[in-house]
Parts: C-alpha cells; sequence; structure tokens
C-alpha cells in the first residue's frame, strides 16, 4: 500500500521558540489534495503553526499540526469556515 501524505513545513523556529509547542490531531474531510489546495494558504499564513500534515491513507483523513500557543478550536474554526469538516482527537 502506498502512502500519500501531504506536508508543509515552515522555516525552523528559532532555538527559543521551541517552549511551548504542541502537536494537534485532527479528523477532517480533507479526502484530496483539492480539498488540501482549498485550506493550504489558510493553514500556511497562521503565525502559530510550524508544521501540518494530512495523511490521506488514514480512516479519518488526519491532520496533525506542530505549533505554538494555538487553541485545537481555533483549528476547527479555520477548516469549517472554509467549508470542511474538523474535529479534534483525543
Amino acid at each position: 500500500m502506498n502512502t500519500f501524505f501531504i506536508n508543509h513545513v515552515k522555516a525552523a523556529p528559532a532555538a527559543s521558540s521551541k517552549a511551548n509547542v504542541e502537536i494537534l490531531v485532527f479528523k477532517t474531510n480533507l479526502t484530496d489534495a483539492k480539498r488540501i489546495e482549498d485550506v493550504e494558504s489558510l493553514l500556511d499564513i497562521h503565525p502559530h503553526i510550524i508544521q501540518w500534515n494530512v495523511d490521506l491513507n488514514d480512516c479519518d483523513n488526519v491532520l496533525r499540526i506542530v505549533s505554538r500557543n494555538i487553541a485545537a478550536q481555533e483549528v476547527e474554526n479555520i477548516l469549517l469556515n472554509a467549508g470542511y469538516y474538523c474535529e479534534e482527537l483525543q
């Protein structure tokens, strides 16, 4: 089985800013590259998102976000406002 994984990484944060880095994981309906393109710029421009990726082989189309000081609800709202489903996985 081939793994299809779309990954976006911003420039590496400064060493002093590594504090408070967290990983958030969400179930989404980002089921193909077109849908991911629809939210790409929204996630890329967010100042607190360091890296994000979507695993299209996972049954939950998992969106994984590495960030500093961002609430899960904020990520959910970004996708919901773009017309997509997004729910934090615990």
